[in-house]
């Protein structure tokens, strides 16, 4: 009836065989339906399906198709992904620029992952110009965002001394906030 919520969690239904006979290629099929109706979820499952070649042939270029479509729909696991194919080129030519605008975008619009990603790159000086002030304020992110592996890493910061006073103390009351986060 054209509710791509429900087409979605079908989608999901048939990927993981909740309820029916797992069928990757029915999957893909309402991934593919509840993107067409809108949903930027199903989109950037549908990249995913693409990149990995799962109940379809694998296409690294609609993949990324469906990942920048997905972005520009506001999903934030689509910016992610998006920003990985510009980082390292896949689907499209490499464009550190473009890659680390769409990653930040993801982090200061909620997705963990992304915020963790920044603190990475600016700890390693990977893309940019190593800064660890910038990473502890991605892991500070990350800690607002409640991403249990954001946190655990600025926790290990503490611990280390890295860039921050070593607090043993701080480093064990973040790992006990981090700990009691439920991950659905």
């Amino acid at each position: 009836l054209g509710n791509y919520f429900a087409t979605y969690n079908l989608g999901c239904m048939y990927y993981f065989g909740d309820g029916v006979d797992k069928d990757l290629k029915k999957s893909f099929e309402c991934f593919l339906l509840a993107s067409n109706q809108g949903d930027p979820e199903a989109t950037n499952r549908l990249a995913a399906f693409y990149e990995e070649g799962i109940g379809t042939d694998k296409n690294i270029n609609k993949a990324f198709e469906y990942y920048d479509k997905s972005a520009n729909m506001n999903s934030l696991s689509g910016m992610a992904n998006l920003a990985n194919c510009y980082l390292i080129g896949k689907g499209t030519n490499q464009d550190i620029k473009l890659g680390l605008e769409w990653m930040d975008k993801a982090s200061k619009k909620g997705n963990g992952i992304a915020s963790l990603e920044m603190a990475s790159y600016y700890r390693d000086g990977k893309y940019v110009e190593k800064d660890i002030e910038k990473a502890i304020s991605y892991l500070w992110l990350g800690h607002k965002q409640k991403y249990q592996p954001a946190i655990y890493e600025l926790a290990r910061f503490y611990r280390e001394g890295i860039g921050l006073p070593k607090d043993e103390v701080k480093a064990k009351e973040l790992e006990k906030y981090a700990d009691k986060i439920v991950i659905d």
